[in-house]
């Protein structure tokens, strides 16, 4: 017998020292830094996926987003996947090829819905408006009422346009017209006020990596039972990984035994139980309002170093994430590569309406502090100075 030889070598060199990344102070559009409970849960030890250990961190787990939706939906899990798997997973549960849809665009995201609905064939009307601006009811009344909409999707906080959109009545408008809400939470979830009871929304999809600070990969999501009735009434299966049926006898929350639909990672599930124990702690109140609080702390700031927001109506604005203008003659990318070599500061760039004409800063989860925004103001002030910018 010949012996065995590799075709290829490896790349990988051995060194004394172990791989390491800088440490950034995380203020994008997402994620954003994790708290020291949750990266130190991130490394135990893997758990069986059928394991009454794990089923106990999803029982936990689906019993702190009930709280944090603040719904008393059974059907209230988590996907391991991002937002845009949550949103393709209710578009695919709850509407069949040819069923009729509307997509408040406010965004990026929102953009990213209509992709998703013309690859699955749903009869789709997509509404724009200029960037800055939301939805009235009486304009999102109009559209489903002339489409004869089964479903109505809206972003709630739109984080490439820095807007956050009014939802309180849409739910009741909707049922009255037999249309289902559903609702893109997945950036404003825990930064801003979200009730999906009380508004009458019937899918929503929130995010780990925001303001409820777990890493990036897992993605929240509720259901009503107009919903739960409508999955149940759809002719077309949804694909098998996003299949909600399955994953709800998996979590627990139908009358079946608890069935095998795919492999957890059980650090990501006690990551997020962890993130969602503390948002528990706090108290969704006093989280809000920290947000509220260090959003206008940052945006009068701004003002004061001669700075603008990309959303010029306050009213209008995302307590999450903001868009934030850079001054004429500043290359957007090297100005935040100043902040991100010199303060150790990692923003996002503009994306969809704020392409090109603002950053976006998130001040979310633990970075939602006044000492942050403190710091953040003097890297800004610095970066203007350094690029010949007169304050």
């Amino acid at each position: 017998m010949d012996e065995l030889h590799l075709d290829f070598t490896s790349p990988h060199k051995k060194s004394a020292l172990n791989f390491s990344v800088r440490e950034y102070l995380l203020l994008g559009g997402g994620p954003t830094n994790c708290s020291d409970r949750v990266r130190k849960v991130l490394a135990t030890q893997c758990l069986n996926p059928m394991s009454t250990d794990t089923f106990q961190v999803m029982d936990e787990v689906k019993v702190f987003l009930r709280y944090v939706f603040q719904t008393k939906n059974n059907l209230t899990i988590a996907v391991q996947t991002s937002g845009n798997g949550g949103n393709e997973t209710i578009l695919t549960n709850l509407l069949d090829p040819g069923d009729k849809l509307v997509v408040a665009v406010g965004g990026t995201w929102g953009e990213k819905v209509v992709d998703m609905a013309e690859r699955h064939n749903l009869d789709l009307l997509a509404l724009r408006k200029a960037p800055g601006e939301i939805y009235t009811l009486e304009e999102l009344e109009a559209a489903i009422t002339q489409h004869k909409a089964k479903m109505l999707f809206v972003t709630h906080g739109e984080s490439t346009g820095g807007t956050l959109q009014v939802l309180d009545g849409v739910g009741e408008m909707c049922h009255k017209h037999n249309c289902l809400l559903a609702v893109d939470a997945i950036v404003s979830i825990a930064s801003d006020p979200l009730f999906v009871d009380r508004w009458g929304i019937d899918a929503v999809t929130a995010g780990s990596q925001k303001a409820l600070g777990a890493p990036p990969g897992m993605c929240m999501l509720s259901f009503s039972q107009l919903a739960e009735k409508r999955m149940l009434e759809k002719k077309t299966p949804p694909p098998y990984y996003f299949d909600v049926k399955r994953l709800a006898d998996y979590w627990g929350c139908t009358e079946e035994n608890r069935t095998y639909h795919y492999t957890f990672s059980s650090n990501m599930l006690v990551a997020v139980r962890e993130a969602l124990a503390q948002v528990c702690e706090e108290g969704l109140l006093a989280m809000w309002e920290r947000h509220k609080n260090n959003a206008r702390l940052f945006w009068k700031k701004l003002d004061e170093i001669g700075m603008e927001c990309f959303v010029e109506k306050i009213e209008n604005r995302f307590n999450g994430v903001t868009g934030v203008k850079i001054p004429k003659g500043i290359d957007q990318l090297e100005f935040l590569h100043f902040l991100k070599t010199k303060y150790a500061i990692d923003i996002t760039p503009g994306h969809g309406p704020t392409l090109g004409k603002a950053m976006r800063v998130g001040l979310m989860g633990q970075n939602s502090r006044p000492e942050v925004v403190e710091y953040l103001i003097e890297a800004l002030k610095d970066g203007l100075k350094h690029f010949g910018h007169t304050l």
